[in-house]
């Protein structure tokens, strides 16, 4: 549209110079018939008046019958031309003696060249006063050229002198005031030209039309195919992240499941070692497995769980206590002195630290793998685990960090990408060689902290060892 609309503008503009021009053209070219055409009748008028009156020379006039023949044959001739529309005057001027004589009547061109030349033709009015001025002002021009002179009066009136020869001698001029009628041909002109006109702007206009229907019409054809593309590349995109959701939900079932099966153990071997004497205690440390089994459980259900089963104010979470029973009754409990490598496990918590409302067993689900990460990746040496909480009271954040004296993290695993994430907690990145469902704890420890609305973060110590950084925020 916004093309059609400039390329009509043009076309308006490009019609309006046209037409300027072809009016220039027509004015012109007009101007040159017109002239031409004037100088041709006057000389064609004065042709006949020489012949005639060298025709009349050659015959004797002796009655009155001839006289008034030949009279009425030069009125004739001169009425005839008055007559037409385009000759307003027509006059023939003659030097005589020492005066100028303007005759304009067959009479008076008798007498004078055919009669006893005595004839006086007085100024008879103010055309015949203008013809006298107009042959005064062009008399030694006409005599030393002898060619037809002419001047345009304002637009249409043509001023003609034409030499009037009298026995082969330039003896004066016939003078003619005419007004040549074109304007019927110039109509004609223009019509034809505005029809043509409107015959190219029509064109144009059918041709834009033909162009926008067939435009719409692709347009159209090509909307309707990139929907239907968009619609079939929306439904691999679902199929796909359907997929994906579903391979990590398994591979995240597969992850649990493993811890699961380490819970149900401890709690089998509580339930044997049940006595008397160890009843509360006992049941208390098999409720806490119970009901991580059951959130093991809960897990399994629904790829995306809510947000209040994981954030809720009616949970009411001690972060140190969450951190010593994970060391106390998981860790201490696999890792011990006698049954394989023995880690050393410290804890540093800080007293007083407020209470989060996050579900445990959450938290559980964060601290767990970090602490398993660095035991997994030192397991060839005997190493020193420290478990600190901390407050930051610039930023009001709790701090929980979890470090090691072993290798370290590759310092490619700490790289982060465009979006700021490292490699470490990217999905399936693990160090571990020969093993397939691995490289999925860091990944669901941050993508569960994100959840909660914590950080973590992981470092290299400068003493030597790994870091895990988890920063909660207080509200």
């Amino acid at each position: 549209m916004v093309l059609f609309i400039i390329v009509m503008i043009f076309q308006m503009a490009l019609s309006f110079i046209n037409n300027q021009s072809t009016n220039q053209l027509f004015k012109q070219a007009m101007d040159y018939y017109r002239r031409d055409s004037a100088e041709r009748i006057a000389d064609l008028t004065t042709t006949a008046l020489e012949q005639m009156i060298e025709h009349g020379r050659t015959h004797v006039h002796d009655s009155p019958e001839d006289y008034d023949v030949v009279v009425q044959s030069l009125d004739k001739l001169l009425s005839q031309q008055i007559l037409q529309r385009n000759i307003d005057r027509v006059y023939i001027i003659v030097e005589h003696a020492d005066s100028i004589l303007v005759i304009s009547e067959g009479s008076q061109i008798y007498d004078f060249y055919l009669g006893e030349g005595t004839v006086v033709a007085n100024l008879d009015s103010l055309y015949s006063t203008r013809a006298l001025s107009y042959f005064s002002v062009n008399r030694d021009l006409l005599w030393e050229s002898e060619q037809i002179i002419s001047s345009l009066d304002g637009d249409n009136t043509f001023h003609v002198l034409v030499p009037f020869y009298d026995r082969g001698e330039v003896a004066g001029a016939a003078y003619m005031r005419i007004t040549p009628d074109v304007s019927s041909f110039l109509s004609l002109l223009k019509s034809a030209y505005n029809q043509s006109g409107v015959l190219f702007t029509g064109l144009v206009l059918m041709g834009f039309m033909a162009m926008f229907l067939i435009y719409s019409y692709t347009a159209r054809e090509r909307d309707l195919v990139h929907q239907q593309l968009f619609d079939q590349r929306a439904k691999q995109l679902r199929e796909q992240v359907a997929h994906q959701k579903e391979s990590l939900f398994t591979k995240r079932i597969y992850h649990t499941h493993h811890k699961a099966e380490k819970v149900m153990g401890f709690i089998k071997e509580d339930l044997r070692g049940l006595s008397e004497p160890n009843l509360d205690e006992t049941r208390n440390r098999v409720t806490k497995y119970a009901n991580f089994v059951s959130r093991v459980i809960y897990d399994m259900k629904s790829y995306d769980p809510p947000l209040h089963v994981i954030r809720n104010p009616l949970f009411q979470t001690n972060i140190n206590e969450v951190i010593s029973f994970i060391v106390d009754n998981i860790f201490n409990r696999v890792y011990r002195e006698g049954v394989t490598n023995a880690v050393n496990f410290k804890l540093d918590l800080a007293q007083d630290l407020p209470i989060v409302q996050v579900n445990e067993f959450v938290i559980w689900e964060i601290i767990e793998p970090l602490i398993q990460n660095a035991v997994d990746h030192n397991s060839d040496r005997k190493i020193e685990l420290l478990l600190r909480t901390s407050i930051e009271p610039e930023n009001h954040n709790l701090v929980i960090e979890i470090s090691d004296n072993g290798r370290g993290f590759p310092e490619d695993l700490l790289e982060e990408d465009e979006n700021g994430i490292k490699a470490l907690f990217k999905e399936s990145m693990s160090t571990k060689e020969g093993e397939e469902n691995s490289g999925y704890g860091c990944y669901l420890a941050r993508e569960i902290s994100r959840r909660c609305g914590w950080q973590l973060e992981a470092r290299n110590n400068s003493q030597g060892g790994a870091c895990f950084i988890i920063r909660a925020g207080l509200g």
